[in-house]
């Protein structure tokens, strides 16, 4: 397939982009070109307006294709799109199985027991890759690769697991320390690629827990000894005293249900402003997903157009050439029959 080249492609002419499955080496140029087109955009980011940043999906991976075709690679910015895509849903496989394989392995409760067929990825064979449905051709210098370019944006503590690799967990007594993982000796023993790379925790801030609420203490008035404030005295005074203590009763009571009332309207509130923000964000998926492939339709759509130019162009050239060669024989037999013409009347006027 043969396609226009960009800017950054040094020309104008045409490029026959390769098909079939990627290289080892090409797609080590897409990490590359990937590595180097974001380092572009976060460097341009910070000097300009949001109008130039916010340039679209094709002018990015346009770049990408220039810069694998510069290098050698000969793929288009869909194929490029398209492979990106797939390293990275092997990528997090692999990655969330490694980890996964260190936090059962790191529990208390299963370090004596641990499964023989929970082995790291990189001693698998394929068929056991293939068994538990992981990528069966990762291979480590790519997923190398790959962390350079993926892990390096996000913040916080990595752990990128090896083979035979564990970790160690432990806590303070007080409730709200967080856990420290260090690597354990057997880290040591394996290869750069594999070992875990650890960045330092932030300091925690213990906070005191919050204070109690404490139950409300009835009063008790102490009255005389006078007949009419005994307990089993019915006298207007403890009739007062009575309908005072069931009010206040009630009071509590009212209290406790609008307290419970105001938490269910607030718990309520943030679960719809949570089903809110769900549906936005995959109303906003499947409008990306709905647009890239009008995208792909259109580029389809304009390369069978582009073939169509070509192959009328080329039916027209051929009927141009024939209509020029019949020109040519007409031409040429009429030299051919006013030459013989002219010779016989030569011949005839000499006898």
């Amino acid at each position: 397939m043969a396609d226009q080249g960009g800017d950054g492609g040094g020309g104008t002419g045409m490029r026959e982009y390769r098909k079939g499955n990627w290289t080892v080496s090409e797609t080590m140029v897409l990490i590359e070109a990937k590595q180097m087109d974001d380092e572009r955009r976060m460097k341009r980011s910070s000097g300009e307006s949001s109008e130039s940043r916010g340039k679209p999906a094709e002018l990015r991976w346009k770049w990408v294709e220039d810069y694998c075709c510069r290098k050698g690679c000969l793929r288009s910015q869909n194929q490029c799109n398209d492979k990106w895509d797939n390293l990275m849903r092997d990528y997090k496989r692999v990655r969330d199985y490694e980890r996964k394989l260190l936090s059962s392995s790191s529990s208390p409760s299963d370090h004596g027991n641990i499964k023989a067929e929970n082995v790291s990825y990189w001693k698998m064979e394929k068929n056991e890759r293939k068994e538990k449905n992981l990528p069966t051709n990762m291979l480590p210098q790519i997923y190398e690769a790959l962390v350079e370019v993926v892990e390096k944006k996000g913040a916080g503590q990595r752990v990128i697991a090896g083979a035979g690799v564990g970790i160690s967990v432990a806590s303070g007594s007080h409730p709200h320390v967080g856990y420290m993982v260090q690597p354990i000796a057997a880290a040591a023993s394996l290869p750069p690629m594999l070992q875990p790379q650890l960045l330092p925790l932030p300091p925690l801030s213990l906070q005191p827990p919050p204070p109690q609420p404490q139950a409300a203490v009835p009063t008790i008035i102490c009255g005389s000894s006078d007949s009419d404030t005994s307990e089993y005295s019915d006298s207007p005074a403890k009739r007062r005293r009575r309908g005072g203590a069931e009010g206040g009763s009630g009071d509590q009571q009212g209290t406790s249900a609008g307290a419970t009332a105001t938490a269910s309207a607030s718990t309520s509130q943030e679960l719809g402003a949570a089903i809110s923000k769900s549906a936005s964000i995959i109303a906003d998926a499947l409008q990306s997903c709905e647009e890239r492939e009008g995208r792909r339709h259109r580029d389809l759509v304009s390369l069978h157009e582009r073939r169509l130019k070509i192959e009328e162009s080329k039916t027209e050239i051929n009927r141009e050439g024939i209509n020029g060669l019949v020109d040519a024989i007409n031409k040429l037999a009429n030299s051919i029959l006013a030459l013989a013409s002219s010779s016989k009347n030569q011949q005839s006027a000499s006898k």
